[in-house]
C-alpha cells in the first residue's frame, strides 16, 4: 500500500495536503483508497510515485467529504470507465425514495393538475439521480458485500456525523434518516472501509473512520469472521482528548486484538503518539510517499 495523499511525509519532493489517498493491488487488481482534497495536488503527487492512474481496475470512496473525494475528477478524465464503489449517499447521487405528498394530503385536489405534482399523479417516488460523476461507473452500496474473493467493502455509517437538522412531522426521505428523538443532528453519514484477506488476517483500510475506527473493526470481525492483523489510514482521534485516546487504543489492542497499526491523515498528533508507544513495533509509519508491505 502506497500513501499517495496526506499532510505528513519524510519525502520533501512531494506536495503535503490535508486528506487522504492510498493504492494498493491485490489478486492482480489496482485499487485506489480515497482521492485527497486537491486534483492537482493529486495528479502531482502521483506522477511523482510513478503511479499510472489509467491503470486502476477498482476505485473505493470512503465517504463524500472533500479531503478524499476531489482527486476523482482528475481520475476519471483519464481512466473514465473505472468501477467506483461509494457509499449509498443520496448527495453524491445514490437513489432518493422521495416523498412529496407533504401536509394536508387532499389539499391538492383543490388545484388545477397543472399546479399538482405529475399532473395529480403519484407522489412517492425514486429520483434516480445523475450525481456528481455522471456517467462515471459508479455503484452505490448501502450494505457490506464481497467484491472479489477475500476482499470486503465495509459498510458503517457514523453516529456523529450528518447532513441536515430534523424537519417538522416524519423525514421526507423515508429510511435514509431515521435517528431517535432529539437526536436531529446524528443523520449517519455513510463510510465504506476495505478489507482484504491476507494470510494472517484482515488488512484494513479506512478513510476518515468517522464511523469510529473501534466500530469499524468491530463491524469488519463480523463480515469476515477473522481476525484484524492491520489498520491502515485515518483513524479520527483527533476530536479525543488523552484519557479518551488511551482508552480508545487500548480497546483497539486489547480487546479487539488489533495486531499492527499504520495511522495516517485525521488520527492526529496526540494519537500517533499513543499509538507509537503502546504498539511499539507493530506501528507503522506510513506518511504521504510510504509503501507498506503486508
Amino acid at each position: 500500500m502506497t500513501n499517495l495523499y496526506d499532510a505528513f511525509s519524510k519525502d520533501t519532493s512531494l506536495t503535503k495536503d490535508f486528506g487522504f489517498s492510498c493504492i494498493t493491488k491485490y489478486q492482480g487488481k489496482t485499487i485506489l483508497f480515497d482521492s485527497g482534497s486537491n486534483a492537482d495536488i493529486f495528479k502531482k503527487n502521483s506522477s511523482k510515485l510513478g503511479i499510472d492512474l489509467s491503470k486502476i481496475d477498482i476505485v473505493v470512496v470512503s465517504h463524500g467529504h472533500l479531503d478524499h473525494i476531489n482527486g476523482i475528477d482528475y481520475l476519471l478524465q483519464i481512466n473514465p470507465k473505472v468501477k467506483i464503489y461509494f457509499p449509498y449517499d443520496i448527495f453524491w447521487g445514490a437513489p432518493v425514495p422521495f416523498d412529496a405528498t407533504g401536509q394536508e394530503q387532499k389539499v391538492k385536489d383543490s388545484l388545477p393538475s397543472y399546479m399538482q405534482y405529475f399532473d395529480g399523479g403519484e407522489t412517492k417516488f425514486i429520483i434516480n439521480q445523475s450525481g456528481r460523476f455522471w456517467n462515471a461507473n459508479i455503484e452505490f452500496v448501502k450494505d457490506s458485500k464481497q467484491i472479489l474473493p477475500g476482499l470486503n467493502l465495509i459498510a458503517t455509517s457514523s453516529q456523529y456525523m450528518g447532513y441536515f437538522s430534523c424537519y417538522p412531522g416524519k423525514s421526507f426521505v423515508e429510511g435514509q434518516f431515521e435517528h431517535e428523538k432529539d437526536a436531529c443532528n446524528n443523520t449517519n453519514l455513510p463510510e465504506l472501509s476495505l478489507s482484504m484477506k491476507t494470510a494472517k488476517g484482515q488488512v484494513l483500510i479506512v478513510g476518515c473512520s468517522h464511523t469510529g475506527v473501534e466500530n469499524i473493526v468491530k463491524q469488519t470481525q463480523t463480515v469476515t469472521s477473522d481476525n484484524i492483523e492491520l489498520v491502515y489510514g485515518g483513524f479520527h482521534m483527533l476530536p479525543f482528548n488523552r484519557a479518551q485516546t488511551v482508552e480508545l487504543v487500548t480497546l483497539l489492542k486489547t480487546d479487539l486484538g488489533v495486531h499492527r497499526v499504520a495511522p495516517a491523515h485525521c488520527t492526529g498528533h496526540l494519537a500517533f503518539k499513543i499509538l507509537h508507544d503502546t504498539y511499539d513495533s507493530n506501528y507503522l509509519y506510513a506518511g504521504l510517499g510510504e509503501t507498506l508491505a503486508y
